[in-house]
């Protein structure tokens, strides 16, 4: 019980610090003229430890959060006691909404599901923020401009959950591994593609754009996103939250030190880093979705070929080949186990022809009579047992051949499985 108290007491410390050092962080990024920070990244402290979290430590990490979240209100905006209390109970309360439906996937964060609900967990973690925040800036500071700071607010939030969250969930419980990882081909076209976002960024948003582009430097700001987009595939789901979070960083500092096409024209100080954000915003959802389904796909392809595997080994240790016949042309698909048990001439018959062709000739026309009825699509199978030639000799099997459908409800394949009764030249029994 002591060492659970313990566990559960660490990890409030660390969040509530997190927050603080991360807040501090952000401020140094850039300053703007609401009371709303303009780049906020410890929103994603909170949100992405509530997600990552089981439920049972939520009042650990939320106590932390409400007091780390009241000490910054102090420091940061000069709020009283009370005050800083509520401004917590904004910046705690929306991210646990935003957690709670973040969290409804479960625990698998490398799955394209998983990726969405965290995406909809982080936009309404923002607007319900922005919406509270906005009302209480509006009472603690008559002169603040209720857009202006739901604005800064609504941006903030969503980009500090969608780029530090998927940081958090995709390299839980990560382990440096010697093996069995990204091949170095695959790891190095991502880095290809991530150098060449890094310098299309600079060139867009980087010093002087505005003066080398004119007019175009707004419709330049499209040109890094394909390349981070690739990223995201080539590197799947940690490879894209760390592209994403270095990348926005990046163009975040380039936008704060007064560059790029987004500070053209500020209606107040710190106007073009909270626009950058809602831009930033729409491309992490991209990349995010972009490695999310990678990383389905991938996990998709491992789940089928040990599936596959597990299939085959199950055949060959009974005795059975597996073979796919397309039902128009005949064109045979045999299975790995085939050769293991009919011997490796097997591949050489590459369609139903070729396989009848092997067959006893006193027998080869009740085999033909099976694979039309069954492959025109009048019976759903058909079992023969008869003798064919493989590799020089002739051996009795049993085939059994059946129908699969397709949605117009036509035969497309016929899959069969064919069984070694013996290996001599003894007469075949016909089924």
């Amino acid at each position: 019980m002591r060492s659970e108290t313990s566990r559960h007491f660490a990890l409030a410390v660390t969040v509530g610090l997190a927050y603080l050092i991360v807040g501090v962080l952000s401020r140094t990024l850039a300053q703007a003229a609401t009371q709303t920070m303009p780049v906020w990244l410890a929103a994603g402290v909170i949100f992405g430890a509530l997600t990552l979290a089981a439920r049972e430590r939520w009042p650990a990490i939320l106590a932390a959060s409400i007091v780390a979240s009241g000490i910054w209100g102090m420091a940061a905006h000069q709020l009283g006691l009370g005050q800083a209390l509520v401004f917590a109970a904004i910046e705690v309360g929306s991210a646990a909404a935003g957690a709670l439906l973040a969290a409804r996937v479960g625990r698998d964060a490398e799955s394209l599901r998983a990726v969405i609900y965290l995406i909809c967990g982080a936009l309404l973690t923002a607007i319900i923020g922005a919406t509270l925040a906005a009302e209480f800036w509006a009472w603690q500071r008559p002169d603040s401009v209720y857009d202006f700071e739901w604005q800064a607010w609504a941006f903030s939030t969503a980009v500090g959950c969608l780029l530090v969250a998927p940081v958090l969930t995709t390299f839980r419980g990560f382990q440096v591994k010697r093996s069995g990882g990204m091949p170095m081909a695959q790891f190095g076209a991502g880095a290809a593609t991530f150098a060449v976002f890094v310098i299309a960024a600079w060139i867009v948003f980087g010093p002087d754009a505005t003066q080398r582009f004119g007019s175009m430097a707004a419709t330049l700001t499209y040109i890094p996103m394909p390349f981070l987009v690739l990223t995201a595939i080539l590197w799947g789901s940690r490879g894209s939250a760390l592209a994403a979070l270095i990348g926005a960083l990046l163009i975040l500092t380039l936008t704060a030190a007064g560059d790029g096409p987004f500070t053209v024209i500020d209606a107040y100080e710190g106007e073009a880093v909270i626009e950058v954000q809602a831009y930033i915003a729409m491309w992490i959802i991209l990349v995010l979705l972009a490695g999310g389904l990678a990383a389905s796909r991938r996990q998709a392809l491992a789940a089928a070929q040990a599936w596959r595997l597990r299939y085959e080994r199950t055949l060959q240790a009974t005795g059975v080949a597996s073979v796919e016949f397309d039902a128009v042309t005949g064109a045979a698909t045999w299975g790995e186990a085939a050769a293991a048990v009919l011997g490796a001439d097997i591949f050489n018959i590459g369609n139903i022809a070729d396989w009848h062709a092997r067959i006893d000739q006193a027998q080869r026309a009740s085999s033909q009579a099976g694979w039309q009825a069954v492959s025109q699509g009048q019976r759903a199978a058909s079992t023969d047992s008869y003798s064919v030639r493989l590799g020089g000799r002739s051996i009795v099997v049993q085939a059994r051949l059946a129908a699969i459908r397709g949605p117009d409800q036509a035969v497309e394949q016929v899959a069969a499985l064919v069984r070694l009764v013996q290996g001599d030249d003894s007469e075949a029994q016909h089924g």
